[in-house]
């Protein structure tokens, strides 16, 4: 046990999975909207460094690509602080950032202390996630009730000073009827949120064979319908598919593999076609959205050319935009950039650009080398945490997210980085838990298995495959001819 005031480390992650959705705010208006969860992490960092400076392999951490890039994007952040006209816009990324760091140390040495921390957070994590997606179908079905929601409670689950500009000048598309957010006051966000855990959910089955964590990942796919993301239901739909696919593909026999070359290739590019021209109601709001934020993104390419180097720093998008928007009839003179690169560039320049594609390049290349190094169940989980990562990226180049998504996302994006950072055992599975992703599973062995050498003699096995009645040989026994 690594702790300080005799806290363990388990103890900080399993309260930190339990405010992961709530995101309780207890500072009023007018004050700075800081969650419950920040607050925790910030009351844990004596925790954090004791484990660190004690645990030498919490100490190896440190020593990662991953680490190393996080502090140099976390330092470009606070040294962007220098050159920013409202350097009041760069308080919550920088914090937001730090939590994140210091989260991914905390889950790290708590899975020192407890290896079987994957089924610790069972129900301090996944029933808020099924709480989130039956709150989303609700508000979607009663958007009235989702009003009610918005005007009265939302402020303590999404900040009182977000909530209390949403109905005038921070306003937001979870007050679209077409849209639902749940907690969340964006709906694309929250379609995120709920992605995200849905692939994480199915990567942490694959290993612990709970029955609630795989029902949470199904409903948390599913709600994401519910949100009314367009992205969200598209990458609902292509990256379970492109997890399952990753998984077999090795067992797959080499003309099997180009024919589904092929086949996703074409696939791709009739859905391409059917958005781009298509006059459907779901192919004309994605060119919608889509035309609307290359819109946004233009003012990007004006404002690059008058400080390429340093960007705009922050509060720098926020002064320019507004007189962008006016002339460009773009409705709200608020928009951010909708584009996690532009902006990483505004805030912090090109070293900021460069050290968040670095950052998203070091965590998919997690995935990749883990990916190479595991078979059977536990390269099904790198499937699955790969899923997750990719949304997590993908989804921030058209929403106005971070590089571990969305505050909500921090421990369970953590968790699985550290999972692919810290070599997986080959544990035993569970028996009784079919594996509905591998049919190959067999709780009945070959007798190659227990005899494994070719020719005459008996074998012994278990009792289960013995046969019995006239002919058979009697319990543990096989004749081989």
């Amino acid at each position: 046990m690594s702790t300080v005031g005799r806290i363990p480390l388990r103890v900080g992650v399993l309260v930190l999975f339990a405010l992961a959705v709530p995101q309780i705010y207890l500072f009023p208006e007018g004050t700075m909207d800081i969650a419950l969860s920040s607050i925790v992490t910030i009351l844990l960092v004596p925790t954090v460094a004791v484990s660190t400076w004690r645990n030498p392999d919490v100490r190896r951490l440190l020593r990662t690509p991953l680490l190393y890039a996080l502090l140099a994007l976390l330092a470009t952040r606070v040294l962007a602080l220098l050159w920013s006209p409202d350097s009041g816009y760069g308080r919550l990324p920088i914090v937001l950032l730090g939590q994140f760091l210091v989260t991914l140390v905390l889950v790290y040495g708590a899975m020192s202390e407890e290896p079987d921390l994957l089924r610790r957070i069972q129900f301090v994590y996944w029933p808020l996630v099924l709480l989130q997606a039956l709150l989303i179908a609700l508000f979607r079905l009663f958007p009235r009730l989702e009003d009610a929601y918005l005007r009265s409670i939302a402020g303590v689950f999404a900040g009182q000073n977000t909530v209390g500009g949403l109905f005038d000048v921070n306003r937001n598309n979870v007050l679209d009827p077409a849209k639902s957010g749940g907690v969340f006051i964006n709906a694309n966000v929250s379609g995120l949120f709920l992605g995200v855990s849905a692939m994480a959910a199915f990567a942490i089955w694959s290993r612990t064979r709970q029955r609630l964590v795989l029902v949470a990942g199904f409903v948390a796919l599913t709600g994401v319908w519910f949100t009314g993301s367009k992205s969200g239901r598209m990458f609902a739909i292509v990256l379970p598919l492109a997890a399952l696919a990753a998984y077999h593909w090795q067992k797959l026999r080499p003309a099997v593999r180009r024919n589904l070359l092929i086949a996703g290739g074409a696939t791709a590019v009739a859905v391409a076609a059917t958005l781009g021209f298509s006059e459907g109601g779901f192919a004309t709001a994605v060119r919608v959205a889509f035309g609307q934020r290359t819109e946004i993104w233009g003012y990007s390419g004006e404002a690059f050319v008058q400080d390429p180097l340093l960007g705009l720093g922050w509060g720098g998008w926020q002064a320019g935009f507004a007189s962008y928007a006016a002339s460009h009839g773009i409705y709200s003179p608020n928009f951010p950039p909708h584009n996690i690169l532009l902006a990483a560039w505004a805030s912090t320049g090109l070293l900021g650009l460069a050290l968040t594609i670095l950052l998203f390049g070091v965590m998919l290349g997690l995935a990749i080398k883990a990916f190479g190094r595991y078979s059977g169940h536990n390269s099904l989980f790198v499937a699955w945490t790969g899923a997750a990562l990719v949304w997590t990226i993908v989804q921030a180049m058209g929403e106005n997210t971070d590089v571990f998504g969305d505050i909500h996302l921090i421990p369970i994006l953590a968790l699985l980085l550290c999972y692919l950072i810290r070599p997986l055992s080959q544990e035993t599975e569970r028996v009784e838990d079919a594996d509905i992703w591998n049919r190959e599973t067999s709780i009945i062995p070959a007798v190659r298995d227990v005899h494994s050498q070719s020719g005459y003699g008996d074998a012994d096995v278990p009792t289960v495959v013995y046969r019995t009645g006239r002919g058979g040989w009697g319990p543990g026994r096989h004749r081989r001819h």
